[in-house]
């Protein structure tokens, strides 16, 4: 169980004082794009720009700048390859990358939900869901070799997980200079990820959803199928009963065993259900040798033999991330774990104000101490938002 935090009067008005500053480092965080006619949040810190694994920042902040929320989705269908690949950023400078995937929420579930939050029509619905078949077609053609309705990952930045060691086992590239739907010449290529394969998971579940809202039921009901495909695949190729655990396996089908916090990906995805989601949970977010550190969640188990102990910047080997809280807050209360969710965020809380935090991307796990010199990351002031108003109502 994650631990409880105490706030004192002081702290409360301390929270006060500096929720105002959050959310004004939320307006100024809109950036109007070269050729855009509306700003949309960059994702702050040291990242010049706005980047699809930030979008469950676009959902959250639908409630504050819903326009900037909305123009985040046209943007990224705007800049959508023929070939139905997803751009993973836009820079400040116009610049579009499309060299990995790093897609963890779907952008189908995420322009889905942003578009029903918004009251969208049906001419926006069909737009999210002609993007999100066609990137769906992208993943079976240059992603699926196997036809298994997983997803493939081909380098380091796919998952967003920079510095991991689970990515950076079987001299990986970084990125792919010719692009995401090019296969580096490497032996220990193709490998089958958890967390995208998720991702896909999820995706064809909003494609049915969208589907019948639009009145398909054919179309509904076949990509429910496609989604249950691609459920079965995760547990019949990536699962480890022995570990009750989820790993990458490479192409001999022989697991990478890292305990990294790439499961919690699945959860967001919802992909395994109540049952087996309370036995991991209990196993391993309950035990503070696993993830439930003082500050969680690290990115990496601390007892896996392969966490960076050093703790430098930008590390998934070590950190605890906001990206990963941010996501936690939304799939915590989906397993019944809202308490949970609570804690977390009043720890989260208690590290900003203990080290007067620059709300920055990462926290030492143990101490909640900031590292890096990031300043005013999205998901941070998201999680300090969510954290004041639950301590303020």
């Amino acid at each position: 169980m994650i631990r409880e935090s105490i706030f004192s009067s002081k702290d409360i008005a301390r929270i006060k004082e500096k929720l105002e500053k959050v959310y004004q480092a939320i307006q100024n965080s809109l950036y109007l794009l070269p050729g855009c006619k509306i700003p949309v949040p960059l994702v702050g810190a040291c990242y010049p720009g706005i980047w699809m694994e930030h979008n469950q920042d676009w959902y959250l902040l639908a409630d504050i700048v819903p326009e900037s929320a909305w123009a985040s989705v046209e943007l990224f269908m705007e800049k959508q390859k023929e070939n139905g690949l997803f751009p993973v950023a836009v820079m400040t400078d116009g610049r579009v990358g499309y060299k990995q995937i790093q897609q963890i929420w779907p952008f189908a579930r995420c322009a889905f939900e942003i578009a029903k939050k918004l009251n969208k029509g049906e001419e926006e619905f069909r737009k999210i869901y002609h993007a999100a078949e066609k990137f769906d077609d992208f993943l079976g053609r240059y992603r699926d070799h196997k036809n298994l309705g997983l997803v493939e990952m081909f380098c380091e930045y796919d998952t967003g997980h920079d510095n991991s060691p689970r990515v950076m086992d079987g001299n990986l590239p970084r990125n792919i200079e010719a692009g995401a739907e090019f296969m580096p010449p490497n032996p220990n290529l193709p490998i089958l990820a958890p967390d995208l394969s998720a991702m896909r998971y999820q995706a064809r579940v909003a494609l049915s959803e969208i589907a019948a809202l639009l009145g398909d039921e054919k179309k509904a009901s076949f990509w429910q199928e496609q989604a249950e495909i691609t459920r079965n695949s995760i547990k019949k190729y990536l699962y480890d009963a022995e570990d009750d655990f989820y790993y990458d396996a490479a192409p001999s089908g022989k697991f990478r065993k890292y305990r990294t916090e790439h499961i919690t990906r699945l959860y967001l995805n919802n992909v395994v259900d109540q049952a087996e989601f309370d036995r991991q949970y209990k196993r391993y977010f309950e035990d503070p040798q696993e993830f439930c550190t003082l500050f969680p969640f690290p990115a990496v188990s601390i007892s896996d033999p392969s966490f960076v102990k050093e703790l430098p910047k930008n590390c998934w080997g070590s950190n605890t991330q906001a990206l990963t809280a941010l996501r936690a807050t939304m799939w915590l209360p989906q397993y019944g774990r809202s308490d949970e969710k609570d804690r977390l965020l009043k720890r989260w809380m208690r590290a900003f104000l203990d080290h007067e935090s620059p709300l920055p991307q990462e926290l030492n796990p143990f101490t909640g101490v900031p590292i890096g010199d990031g300043v005013n990351y999205m998901p941070s002031l998201l999680l300090f938002k969510q954290a004041a108003e639950l301590l303020l109502q």
